[in-house]
This record gives C-alpha cells, structure tokens and sequence, in this order.
C-alpha cells in the first residue's frame, strides 16, 4: 500500500501570526486568540483532507517546537534557554531536568483539537522520540543519559496508549538527533542498542502503527541496526541520505519516504518525484514491497502557508500515481 501525510508541524497563516502578535501587545483577549487557533486548524485539517492525505494531524500550530508540550507539562522539567533547532534558523526552548520526571495528566491530547478532527479518516499525531528529547535537553537529575533516556520512554509509553484511546491510529516519533550528530564508528553500535532499547520501551503494549522519522541526516548511517527497530515504518529524510549506500540494504518493514523538501520553497514537479520513488521502492525491497509513504522530509512550518499547501497537493498527486504504477 502506498500513502502519504505530513510529517510535523504545519506553518501558521499570516493571520494566525498576526493574531498572536496583537495578544502578546494585550490588544485581544485569550478567547479570540482561541477563537483564532481553531478557525486556522480548520483550514489545514481541510487542506489535508482536500489534497487526499492518508492520515491527519490538526497542525500542531500550538507547539512552540517539538519539545515544549512535554518540557512545560512533565513534572520535574523546566523551561531552559533558547537554543537553535538544529542548522536552521529557527530555536526551541532547552528543557531542563531538575528532578524525577512524571507524567500526570495527557500531554499531547490537551494541546491538540480533537473536536475539528475528521471522525471519517485516521489521525496522526507526532511525538518527540526519546533519544532526541534526551538529547537536547540539560539533565541536572540523572545519573547519565540512558537512565534518563528509558525514564523518557515510559512517558513516551503512557502518551501512545493515551493517544489511542483518544481515536488516534498512527503515531510518529520524531528523532532528527540520532543522525544528526555524527557520532564516531566505535559508539554508534552502542548507541543504536540503547536507543532500540528505549524503543521497545515506548511501543511496550501499544497497539497503533509506529514511525521512527529521521531528519536532518543521512540515515544509511544507522543501517543496518535500525532495520530491527521495535517499530512498523522508518522515516528517511532523502534530501540529506546517501541514496547509493540506501540501496545496499532490502527492507522488510515500511518506509516514509521524505521526497518533498520543507526546507525549499520550489515547489516540487510530481513525475520526477514519481520517477525517484519508484526507483528506491524497487531497490530496497527485493521481494513483497512493504507499507510505503510519501511524505515531506520534516516539518513544512519552515514555509509560508500557501507553499505547504502546494507542497501537501504535490506528495498526494505522486502518491496516486505511484498506486497506479504498482497496482
């Protein structure tokens, strides 16, 4: 089967942040701010549902970054300084372990507008993975970083079985740390193992379909190890993969196959997409092909509104001609 959905936050319209703007000066009450997050989740709940993607998420546009849901509702975490969100010229707010950290209550659930999602399609909802939450963050509590790692996963356990209770069916870990950093070839088996360690503690009893989404780095750096990720699909960024070492390796499980660029506002042409899709689906699996998506390579918040839309009208219009194709 051959889908397709966004990967991450989607950008707010030149209202929204016009909107936001005018709150902070203290000119409109909370309630219109309110009033205005719902009305610009409306539209891009129905930009989705109108370009055909397979899954929905409400936009996240009230995440402040990846992190921020978490840092500033688990208890033991406080909101650190302003630090850049990787080589891009955005930041996220570092979060910083001062004790025990506990989750008491939904984290995701109580920033998300289940009400405007569509009850006749699968929602989506995106979180951040544990290796890359631990990784940005300045823990001034535990005793290393694996400790506070698999600390983070049972959060991360909880919000999964909590999200599935809500209607949610597919659930994404974001993780552009793990191939970011270029870790030296003597550590990275060891890091691999922790992190499929705090993986499997994540997904532990979970029911709903897993995605371990990578950006930011070349992914053929972590295979073969993450071909046994506890996790039904892995997410390539394939604007920064080797695509020659990629096709080394057969694949079994589902892929997310990030072929439109979020960080460019060329909007992309769909043969040559189809063309490029194609040629990866026929290397990397050498016998059934598994579960496939089509999708942006990470968050399209890095562009203007009318550019993501475009961008979510393209991968759709490549995903039905890819069905065409392998059908």
């Amino acid at each position: 089967m051959i889908s397709c959905y966004v990967t991450g936050a989607l950008p707010r319209s030149s209202e929204l942040i016009k909107m936001t703007r005018v709150y902070e000066r203290g000119k409109i009450s909370k309630k219109e701010l309110e009033e205005s997050f719902e009305k610009s989740t409306e539209t891009v709940i129905e930009a989705q549902v109108s370009a055909g993607l397979s899954y929905i998420t409400d936009g996240m546009l009230k995440w402040q970054d990846l992190l921020r849901p978490f840092t500033e509702n688990l208890k033991g975490i406080t909101v650190g300084s302003l630090r850049r969100w990787f080589n891009n010229n955005t930041f996220y707010r570092k979060p910083v372990i001062k004790d025990y950290v506990k989750r008491e209550k939904d984290v995701v659930v109580n920033v998300t507008h289940l009400a405007k999602l569509p009850k006749n399609l699968p929602w989506k909802a995106i979180l951040p993975a544990p290796y890359t939450f631990v990784s940005l963050s300045e823990n001034q509590y535990y005793k290393d970083k694996a400790e506070f790692m698999f600390k983070f996963a049972e959060v991360i356990n909880e919000e999964i079985k909590g999200l599935a209770e809500a209607g949610f069916s597919y659930i994404q870990l974001s993780d552009p740390a793990l191939i970011y950093e270029q870790s030296k070839p003597k550590s990275i088996k060891d890091k691999l193992a922790l992190v499929n360690d705090a993986l499997e503690i994540a997904v532990k009893g979970t029911t709903t379909k897993t995605c371990l989404q990578t950006f930011f780095g070349d992914f053929s750096k972590i295979l073969p190890e993450a071909l046994d990720f506890p996790v039904d699909h892995l997410g390539i960024d394939l604007y920064e993969t080797d695509f020659e070492e990629l096709k080394e390796y057969s694949f079994e499980k589902g892929v997310a196959l990030g072929l439109v660029d979020s960080r460019s506002s060329l909007v992309e042409e769909v043969d040559e997409l189809v063309a490029v899709a194609k040629e990866i689906i026929e290397s990397t699996y050498r016998s059934n092909t598994g579960e496939v998506f089509i999708c942006p390579n990470c968050d399209l918040d890095f562009l203007p509104w009318e550019k993501a839309e475009e961008k979510m009208k393209v991968l759709s219009t490549a995903t039905k001609r890819l069905r065409e194709e392998f059908s």
